[in-house]
């Protein structure tokens, strides 16, 4: 326990003083899958003396055990990263000792955990979808968002909740109340429902998730593996950001989310639900999971930045503006030149970089301006050199926004100005 409470008082002192079921398989053919689903210390002295407030925060924090903790802790953050935080940790102890505020007391920052538990976890529901004859046919997570009257608005999901013909909230003394779906965003797999009650519910605030860094504290919040499990609380760290992924397996890393990976533990049933830091903030909902035998603590969260601004579209329109559809089915140049032939497909002498279209879906961004056996070479002002990082770019444009592009077809090259990106409207 008092490695675990010390081992808590390092992450943490920073912040204290200043899935429903379903696999994604990838194209590989390895066996990986994805998973859906706060002492005080006072002085009046202008000089402080650093040596002797360090020693006082060893024996309040580290104790005998500081070296172990420092390995322990290294084995999810790179050294360059535990050294920040560390750096970060004296800087606001001295500034706390000087203004003679300081409390770095284990238990005051444990504390910050339990306020999260008691509080903002209560915020995290059930949510079921039922078919038409009213028979359970999914369990998944859900985060309490806003209030506004009698109207509560949910947030999970949209794996969670489409197959469901109708749909239920479900609190953790097992009472259920009939929910209504306002709109879905299939693209980044979100789903927002409403429920009407005169009852008070808590709810959330959503962080802002561009504020969170690697090695940041965060606490996974869910009901995995169903509702025998409700309201289970899991902590990690992030461990990586703007993460990207080839979801409908066309080889591709999609575009539309730059997830926030974790090593808190997440399972089926917890998609939909919130990765809460430690002020109680949500900071992403959980989504998917990467499982096989030899992989562990790799689950990822769509960051709250996204997730906010999609469901304030929901809630207005019904869908969401957030994620623009090209509507191209294509592949890249540049490492297929073996495709290309054995497909008969002539590339022109001197192109070596660029995305070669084979279909233009109706009704998307580009439909009625680029056509199958086009060659696109740069869209916005992005060079097309892999999908890789087209995927990383374009990520960055909503729906809205106006793009020109720049193509080669029938022996010229043509550029097309004021393209308007449009979402998918369902």
């Amino acid at each position: 326990m008092k490695k675990f409470i010390i081992f808590l008082s390092l992450l943490l002192i920073t912040g204290t003083l200043a899935s429903c079921t379903g696999i994604f398989e990838t194209a590989p053919t390895e066996n990986l899958t994805f998973l859906t689903s706060k002492s005080s210390t006072t002085t009046t002295s202008n000089t402080i003396n650093k040596d002797l407030v360090l020693s006082d925060i060893y024996e309040i924090i580290y104790s005998d055990i500081y070296e172990e903790v420092k390995a322990e802790v290294m084995k999810n953050i790179s050294e360059e990263r535990f050294d920040q935080i560390y750096d970060e940790i004296i800087e606001s102890l001295l500034a706390e000792v000087a203004a003679g505020n300081i409390e770095v007391s284990a238990a005051s920052i444990i504390n910050m955990i339990y306020q999260v538990e008691n509080n903002a976890a209560n915020s995290v529901v059930g949510v079921s979808s039922l078919n038409a004859y009213g028979v359970e046919t999914s369990v998944g997570s859900g985060v309490m968002y806003k209030h506004v009257g009698d109207k509560y608005y949910i947030v999970t999901n949209n794996h969670v909740v489409e197959d469901g013909s109708s749909f239920e909230i479900v609190f953790e003394d097992g009472s259920r109340v009939t929910a209504f779906l306002r709109g879905v965003d299939e693209l980044v797999d979100l789903a927002v429902l409403y429920y009407i009650s005169d009852d008070v519910y808590p709810v959330v605030d959503f962080a802002d998730s561009s504020l969170v860094l690697k090695g940041d504290i965060v606490l996974a919040v869910g009901n995995p593996i169903g509702y025998d499990y409700y309201g289970s609380i899991t902590m990690g760290i992030v461990s990586g950001l703007d993460r990207y992924f080839d979801i409908d397996n066309n080889g591709i890393n999609d575009m539309f989310v730059n997830y926030i990976q974790h090593d808190a533990a997440i399972n089926s049933g917890n998609s939909g639900g919130a990765l809460f830091n430690v002020q109680g903030e949500v900071v992403g909902i959980n989504v998917i999971k990467l499982s096989a035998t030899d992989i562990e603590g790799m689950g990822f969260a769509i960051p709250s930045n996204l997730v906010s601004a999609i469901c304030s579209d929901i809630e207005e329109l019904g869908y969401s503006l957030q994620k623009p559809v090209l509507g191209i089915n294509f592949i890249d140049i540049r490492g297929h030149e073996d495709f290309f032939e054995e497909n008969e497909l002539i590339i022109p002498d001197g192109i070596t970089d660029g995305f070669y279209i084979f279909e233009v879906y109706e009704g998307s961004s580009f439909d009625g301006l680029v056509f199958a056996d086009d060659i696109i070479t740069k869209v916005a002002d992005i060079e097309l050199t892999t999908a890789e990082e087209f995927v990383y770019r374009f990520s960055k444009y909503i729906v809205g926004d106006v793009i020109s592009i720049t193509l080669y077809r029938d022996g010229q090259f043509i550029t097309i100005d004021n393209i308007e990106l449009k979402a998918q409207v369902n």
